[in-house]
């Protein structure tokens, strides 16, 4: 294949599959929270803040999608009785909610704690300054 080192393609293809669905996930995270989030005030403190929490959505939902991911390959590369199958699907999702949970915890705190928008100022003319 054409760019791929000289090694086996076939390995590369699958190390490049889980950073692939993670730039995606990270993509669509960062461009739904920052389109969603209600806006925080202006200046260094809310933009910042507001950076901070679309990118550790986006990061969440990267997360989210590699977990997802790594527990179907694992599934569908170990043969065995369906307890087996349930003790990998049950360490996967106790390990992806607490990853993801722990920033999506972070990422509302921030929100939270930063400066609201006041009421009298309009989110659409901030934009444009």
């Amino acid at each position: 294949m054409v760019g791929l080192p000289s090694g086996e393609s076939g390995e590369d293809a699958v190390v490049l599959v889980p950073v692939l669905i993670f730039l995606g996930c990270l993509s669509v995270g960062v461009v739904t929270g920052a389109r969603w989030l209600p806006d925080l005030a202006a200046g260094q403190v809310g933009g910042l803040a507001f950076f901070l929490v679309c990118g550790m959505l986006g990061a969440a939902l990267g997360l989210l999608g590699v977990h997802i991911y790594l527990i179907v390959e694992e599934l569908d590369h170990i043969s065995g009785s369906v307890a087996i199958h349930r003790e990998i699907v049950g360490e996967g999702i106790r390990d992806t909610v607490f990853e993801v949970g722990s920033l999506l915890g972070f990422a509302a705190v921030i929100y939270l704690l930063a400066p609201p928008l006041e009421e009298g100022d309009d989110p659409e003319a901030l934009a444009g300054a």
